[in-house]
């Protein structure tokens, strides 16, 4: 009995000390200062700022021209029209291929070319024929040796020998003399570019056919040098051999001069 009322004052003892704690807890959180609620405010946004460089890239399409309004600057390159190379070069046109014309030779005597060419070889039907001497003649016996060399040359040699010429042994262009070197003779054609000297043609197996010697050789270079002979009479004005004169034994001499009063007589010999 003593027991029971010890444990049930002690009970009562131990719920009124927790009330009392719970009191005095509840009076501090009523005294602690709650903050005020203030408004939410967004600053304003600020755009990052970048720094002009003080030189504009080298590679920029249009750079601006000190001093010179912008209206000035092409807009793109799509209006800007680039007009064509233009030339005063002037061509000869031998055939296929061209060279060019140089300045006029103005020689002593009457000597000179009007449109010379300087030749160190030809193309025939897109071969390269080599001279062995670099001539300078006129652009129109030039463009002649090429139809000669095309139409008739190559065609004889093919047929007689069944090669090709891929040289020539060119013994005289221009020339500022007299007929057949004398002094005191009339003036040459080689003074005027318009003539020029073959003395041999070398085939593309190395054989060489001259004038010298094929002219009374054999058969086949007989009928090859009679073949050229004849198709360059055709061609050019005159045509001389070792038939014609002491002087012309070991060469063939083409020039484009004239003869007669209407420059329509041809020499043939």
């Amino acid at each position: 009995m003593f027991y029971e009322m010890g444990y049930r004052a002690t009970g009562r003892l131990l719920a009124g000390v927790c009330l009392a704690i719970m009191c005095v807890y509840a009076a501090q959180v009523r005294a602690t200062p709650v903050p005020k609620v203030r408004p939410y405010v967004v600053a304003p946004f600020a755009a990052p700022t970048f720094k002009r460089p003080l030189t504009k890239p080298k590679d920029a399409l249009y750079l601006l021209p000190p001093q010179k309004p912008l209206s000035l600057i092409p807009s793109s390159l799509g209006s800007v029209k680039v007009p064509a190379p233009t030339s005063n070069v002037a061509m000869c046109t031998m055939g296929a291929w061209q060279v060019k014309m140089e300045a006029s030779v103005n020689g002593s005597g009457g000597c000179g070319i009007k449109k010379p060419v300087s030749l160190s070889a030809m193309v025939s039907q897109g071969r390269q024929i080599g001279f062995t001497l670099p001539v300078q003649i006129e652009c129109s016996l030039a463009q002649k040796l090429e139809r000669w060399m095309r139409d008739v040359a190559q065609p004889a040699a093919q047929r007689e020998f069944g090669l090709s010429i891929v040289k020539l042994r060119t013994a005289a262009g221009y020339a500022c003399r007299g007929r057949n070197n004398k002094k005191g003779a009339k003036l040459s054609e080689h003074g005027k570019g318009n003539a020029i000297d073959v003395a041999a043609f070398q085939l593309s197996d190395g054989r060489e056919i001259t004038v010298e010697d094929g002219w009374d050789g054999s058969s086949s270079e007989v009928r090859f040098l009679t073949s050229l002979h004849k198709g360059a009479c055709e061609r050019f004005t005159t045509v001389l051999g070792p038939n014609a004169d002491r002087y012309h034994q070991d060469h063939l001499h083409f020039d484009q001069g004239c003869h007669g009063k209407t420059c329509t007589y041809r020499v043939c010999k």
